[in-house]
């Protein structure tokens, strides 16, 4: 069965959908006898290049040319589709980028032409070609025979050397609008018997970035894929996307700081088999066209989302950078507890000291006791860095500004203090996670500080004693002894 894209691919220039610009150039050129001896065809995949220039092939070799178009009636035409005509070369620069390939065409540039009126030369994907082989080009394209045309088709332009396109005449290729391209899947589907929604090719015109031969080919998949009418929940089934129903249910719950309902939907999605990239892609699409429609209420998350996206584009730990974001993100609005809530944790109860045994030196214990403050006196040397100016700060910063995103994630969950040879860092029991991330970078830690401080510290990861109380009660102990009593 032969594919939809090269089925219905355009045979003349009033075929071609959109491009009105490069219709208009050739059909004036043709008209006056102008032709050029070389062309850059450049812009986007499937937006018509390589199609324009088999079309003005055949209009330059037609034998029964209709004023500009050719008549796909005869020989030439019909070889020329065929990709058989001995006078069109058709290379790919890909898998032909050396110096002997364009070595061969240099050396059969000066022969007559087989066939036709001209040789026509279409070098697709030009921007792969080697330096020498551009080299190898140049004279070429400078001083080429009279009956020689080549065209260069590139998605990117600015690969190609100066030198090269200042010897050719380069025409951009745009993206074919979405109602065209809507408008082309429909007359195919038409044409085909496809039982499909208009919403259905509207979301495969979107999905196809303005390329018409991508939407053919989504198209072509989605109804092989489809056991009866095609609507948009196929498409997005036959891509991989996520439903709309999920995106929002992820927005709210990163914007409620619900960090573990946030960790569970990327999981389900993740493991699913959806694509991590293209599950970002769509919310920053969902974000966008509302706020096309008004709603700014989710504009603030654009930026951090289009940050980890970036930041996961060449990573081989997408899915962890993706929940370690996620989670950084959903931090920033998380509620501030209840101050009643914290009472009991911040502050101990009245204290007062027993009646054991002194030598009546002792004086007697009667003060509420702050944590901070018996952390500070249970032990001179240790230092909870909490200070702006503190090295280990100064890490966290330019490892969030411009190094490792995982590190400085999972060191946000830590506690960190400093001894005189330690950095000890502590984190909860259910961050297991940003521990293992940490433990597992300890040497880069290591290193860092060691530039920066000018001494070698020891970095200890563990997991710190949920028991704050507990924790509270040992310094107490360092400080009175056993002399002390906690009044409920």
């Amino acid at each position: 069965m032969e594919t939809l894209y090269r089925k219905y691919r355009p045979k003349t220039f009033s075929e071609v959908i959109g491009q009105e610009h490069v219709k208009r150039l050739f059909i004036n050129s043709l008209k006056n006898n102008m032709v050029s001896h070389a062309y850059i065809f450049a812009g986007p995949r499937g937006t018509g290049k390589t199609t324009v220039a088999r079309i003005l092939a055949k209009s330059l070799n037609c034998e029964n040319r209709i004023d500009i178009e050719p008549c796909n009636k005869c020989s030439s035409c019909i070889s020329i589709d065929n990709g058989n005509f001995m006078d069109v070369y058709e290379i790919d620069a890909a898998s032909n980028r050396g110096i002997d390939e364009i070595r061969k065409i240099r050396d059969t540039v000066g022969y007559h032409t087989a066939q036709g009126k001209y040789k026509i030369y279409i070098i697709d994907e030009a921007h792969m070609l080697t330096k020498e082989a551009f080299n190898a080009l140049l004279k070429t394209l400078e001083e080429p025979p009279q009956n020689v045309i080549f065209i260069l088709a590139t998605t990117n332009p600015e690969k190609i050397p100066t030198t090269i396109i200042s010897r050719c005449q380069v025409i951009d290729f745009k993206n074919i609008e979405l109602n065209k391209i809507v408008e082309r899947l429909k007359y195919i589907s038409e044409k085909e018997g496809f039982d499909i929604t208009n919403e259905a090719l509207h979301e495969i015109a979107i999905r196809a970035n303005g390329g018409l031969r991508d939407a053919l080919t989504i198209l072509e998949q989605v109804v092989r894929f489809a056991s009866e009418k095609v609507t948009v929940d196929t498409v997005k089934e036959t891509l991989g996307m996520i439903s709309e129903e999920i995106i929002k249910k992820l927005l709210e719950a990163i914007r409620t700081g619900n960090i573990k309902q946030v960790l569970n939907l990327v999981e389900e999605i993740y493991f699913s088999g959806k694509d991590i990239e293209l599950f970002l892609n769509q919310i920053l699409e969902h974000i966008i066209l509302k706020v096309q429609n008004g709603d700014l209420s989710e504009i603030d998350l654009l930026k951090p989302i289009s940050l980890i996206l970036k930041d996961i584009k060449y990573s081989d730990e997408k899915f962890l950078l993706v929940k370690l974001g996620l989670i950084e993100l959903s931090k920033n609005y998380i509620s501030k507890p209840l101050e009643n809530n914290l009472d009991q944790k911040n502050n101990l109860k009245e204290v007062q000291p027993t009646n054991s045994p002194s030598n009546g030196n002792t004086p007697e214990i009667k003060d509420i006791i702050n944590k901070s403050s018996i952390s500070n006196s249970a032990n001179n040397d240790l230092k909870v860095l909490e200070n702006e100016g503190s090295i280990i700060n100064e890490i966290i910063e330019e490892l969030k500004i411009k190094g490792d995103l995982s590190l400085y994630v999972g060191l946000s969950f830590a506690k960190i203090e400093e001894t005189n040879n330690e950095i000890i860092i502590s984190f909860p029991p259910d961050k297991k996670i940003q521990l293992e991330i940490v433990k597992s970078k300890i040497d880069v830690l290591e290193k860092f500080y060691l530039t920066k401080a000018g001494i070698r510290k020891t970095f200890i990861v563990k997991t710190e004693d949920n028991n704050e109380t507990d924790q509270v009660l040992k310094k107490l102990k360092a400080i009175f002894g056993n002399n002390y009593t906690i009044e409920e």
